[in-house]
């Protein structure tokens, strides 16, 4: 695929496995702008081709990157792809996400209203509904506060020099990890960007499009995963040193669940609220270390 064109602004750094199709959406919404400084990088985990026709057919449109790499991970795929991006900030786009037409244009827009080092907004169905989190309805600075409600990582816009200084993404954490923290991987990155005194803004009205899950989330699959993801943000919020009385309110809500599901006779629901529980616990049971205000790995006991 074709790098020329253009002096590159965004990079784009697209982590995929095991989808092919998926791909064209976020391909077909970033062709219908007018914009071309910007650029797509596929990190592709997949062992065949199947991706190869679905690139071919967007040869010319755009410039595009498609590397190969047989070590799984989504954070270790998005490191290698951001390792080979040319342009001054970073994205990186989930393989069946999608933007609007004008989304390069609200991004200059929110850099000039509100300087900073990095962005975030809002997922959104088709519609432009909230989904996938409960995500602030206004306009505010990411801080340590802020974070679980600010973030999601297809939405993320980040100076690149400063997520090479950060160290890029933990690739202990996240779908792929082979370790048991799940998720929180985006929270994780930015709150080692705020302690290195970067500065970061959300805007709910800055917004993307991702397919809303539907399906049951009660299936032993499915309650598996939620655990996994459970268990990544215990893991999160110990190693950067939020309090357990932070965290409390965390475990006791789930718990809760398990009592309201169980009378209402909703087993299935209330086995989900146990298993985000045990992960949330055990997250936080398991990590090994906090961040220290100057960003250096500290040791943690108690709890």
């Amino acid at each position: 695929m074709s790098r020329n064109g253009p002096e590159i602004e965004t990079s784009m750094v697209v982590a995929t496995l095991g989808r092919s199709h998926e791909l064209s959406a976020l391909l077909r919404s970033l062709a219908a702008g007018k914009r071309r400084d910007f650029e797509v990088i596929i990190v592709d985990q997949n062992a065949d081709d199947r991706l190869v026709p679905v690139l071919a057919g967007f040869d010319g449109l755009m410039s595009i990157l498609h590397l190969r790499t047989d070590r799984k991970g989504v954070c270790r795929a998005r490191n290698l792809g951001a390792a080979q991006a040319r342009g001054q900030w970073l994205m990186f786009p989930d393989d069946d996400c999608w933007y609007p037409q004008d989304f390069l244009a609200r991004m200059d827009a929110l850099r000039k209203d509100h300087p900073a080092d990095f962005y975030s907004g809002r997922a959104t169905n088709a519609l432009g509904e909230t989904i996938m989190g409960d995500f602030a309805m206004e306009a505010k600075p990411i801080e340590h506060a802020t974070v679980w409600t600010t973030l999601i990582e297809w939405m993320l816009v980040v100076k690149r020099s400063d997520f090479a200084a950060a160290g890029g993404f933990d690739v202990a954490i996240g779908p792929g990890s082979g370790t048991q923290w799940g998720a929180y991987e985006i929270q994780d990155l930015v709150l080692r960007l705020l302690s290195a005194g970067r500065k970061g803004w959300y805007d709910p009205a800055f917004t993307g499009h991702h397919p809303q899950d539907r399906s049951d989330q009660t299936t032993p699959a499915a309650v598996a995963r939620m655990r996994l993801y459970s268990t990544g943000l215990g893991y999160v919020m110990r190693k950067h040193g939020y309090g357990f009385g932070d965290y409390l309110p965390r475990l006791l809500r789930p718990l809760a669940g398990v009592v309201v599901y169980a009378f209402a006779g909703k087993p299935g629901m209330a086995r989900r609220s146990w298993n985000i529980f045990a992960g949330r616990w055990v997250g936080w049971r398991t990590a090994p270390t906090s961040i220290s205000p100057h960003g250096a790995p500290v040791s943690r006991s108690g709890l």
